[in-house]
């Protein structure tokens, strides 16, 4: 509901910009050489929708979009103020981009009368007005939509872990501001089973390892830690049950420094709360992300086919067997999907269950060492990319299995599930393939790293450096 109100706020109030600017240059006469009252509206609406729909898209890719209700409200008018000046300075360039470089080149002076006396009048005037009434409209919906709040509407449901002193401020803190959206439903506690089943008139619904399906059915976006007692190991153990899941962890400032030099954590605006495992990748760079999956996925499948026909071929000769190899894996929040690649080992290779692949491993063959050095065998799932299961650029994909295993082995292993899986990744530029334990910590180490720093101009380095690795066979196992 909150997107599809500020779309259309946007939406209305970028046209009154539009009708503004337009009644300014051509019917108000305060500019005088575009005064022409036999102009209609109705010849330019083309043009208007056109630039709303523009600033739409931009306005998606500035991230404006997002849930912004319990978020500072400076922080997003001035948001709307960036994403309005480059908006301006868009549209300016598409205008009068190719007249500058004309006269550029030409060796043309640009007089100030080309300046004033254009156009330029008529984008700052529009700019202007877009600044002041998509900012204003905003504020008139987070004021509606705090007031819904504030009756009991549209609060998300949080859990609280520990029936403690601390959980208790904090439930009560939440009840007094419903405005902030924030509903406690239960708190959950090692001790249900000997405390009472309410606690600050909120009820205790049980233990940690009840998480998993008090999310679901009480459909929780997320979780307080407010265990004032708890230890690191403890929190750990809280955090293995809850990391694969689509929440929000905060946890109260008395325990941050437990944990602190662990996570890397936000601070929550208006409370004292702290946010574990924050996505911090700005919303822009997730669609841009996104866009470069789908176009470089495409453009590197295309250019690859020769290589993956060399590659089937050679799979074929050499032990006439399958060419690809399929395989379930576990994705973004835990989500399995299929993997494809290039067969390298035999068709009995697991004919005793899942397991590490080893230096000179006899399992593999003889193509199949070819293919894992250059990497070629990763090729087909380019598919996987395309179809949004993976991205170019994320953690290794992991089998179901393991991941049972390495969840209980490794803390927060399972914290590789708030990544999409990549096709390449941090890790596997930094690091070989997996061939033991202390290769999957060390991994994770790489993995967490990308996940706090996760940004396009690391997308970049990584995708460099994986262009090194295939060209030298380094760490392919």
């Amino acid at each position: 509901m909150e997107r599809i109100l500020l779309v259309l706020s946007d939406f209305i109030a970028l046209t009154i910009c539009f009708v503004v600017a337009f009644w300014v240059q051509f019917h108000s006469g305060l500019i005088a050489d575009k005064f022409d009252p036999t102009r209609s509206f109705g010849d330019y609406w083309q043009v208007g929708l056109v630039l709303n729909i523009g600033w739409i898209v931009l306005f998606v890719c500035a991230g404006l979009y997002r849930s912004w209700l319990l978020m500072s409200r400076t922080h997003q008018i001035l948001r709307v103020l960036r994403a309005v000046v480059i908006g301006v300075v868009l549209v300016i360039i598409c205008l009068f981009g190719a007249e500058f470089i004309g006269k550029f080149v030409e060796n043309q002076p640009i007089s100030k009368g080309y300046i004033y006396g254009s156009r330029f009048p008529w984008i700052f005037i529009y700019g202007g007005c877009a600044m002041m009434l998509v900012a204003s409209f905003r504020m008139l919906i987070y004021l509606f939509l705090r007031g819904l709040l504030r009756l009991g509407y549209g609060a998300n449901n949080m859990l609280v872990l520990g029936a403690t002193e601390a959980g208790k401020k904090i439930a009560e803190a939440l009840a007094k501001t419903p405005a902030r959206g924030q509903r406690v439903v239960g708190f959950v506690d090692e001790r249900f089973q000997v405390i009472p089943h309410d606690f600050a008139g909120v009820p205790v619904l049980g233990k940690y390892s009840d998480l998993p399906s008090l999310v679901k059915k009480y459909k929780v976006s997320g979780i307080i830690i407010a265990h004032d007692s708890a230890s690191p190991q403890e929190i750990m153990r809280v955090l293995v049950w809850v990391c694969e899941l689509p929440l929000h962890i905060y946890i109260v400032p008395e325990l941050y420094g437990v944990v602190n030099g662990q996570f890397k954590a936000n601070l929550v605006y208006g409370f004292e709360l702290q946010e574990l495992f924050a996505f911090t990748m700005p919303p822009w760079q997730v669609q841009v992300k996104r866009i470069i999956d789908i176009v470089f996925g495409a453009f590197l499948g295309l250019c690859s086919l020769p290589v993956c026909l060399f590659a089937a071929i050679a799979i074929k000769l050499d032990d006439h067997g399958p060419i690809f190899y399929s395989q379930e894996r576990i994705g973004l929040y835990g989500k399995p999907f299929t993997v494809y690649k290039f067969r390298t080992m035999r068709t009995d290779a697991e004919k005793f269950g899942a397991q590490w692949a080893t230096k000179k491993d006899p399992r593999i063959t003889r193509i199949g060492h070819f293919l894992r050095k250059t990497r070629i065998d990763e090729l087909p799932q380019i598919l996987c990319v395309l179809k949004g299961d993976m991205s170019m650029v994320g953690p290794r994909p992991e089998r179901a299995v393991f991941i049972s295993q390495l969840r209980e082995q490794i803390p927060f292993y399972i914290s590789r599930l708030k990544m999409k899986p990549g096709l390449t990744g941090w890790a596997q530029v930094r690091h070989h393939y997996d061939t033991s334990i202390e290769d999957v910590q060390i991994k994770l180490q790489y993995d967490m790293y990308y996940y706090e720093n996760m940004s396009l101009l690391l997308d970049f380095q990584i995708l460099v450096r994986t262009v090194y690795v295939v060209l030298t066979g380094k760490g392919a196992q």
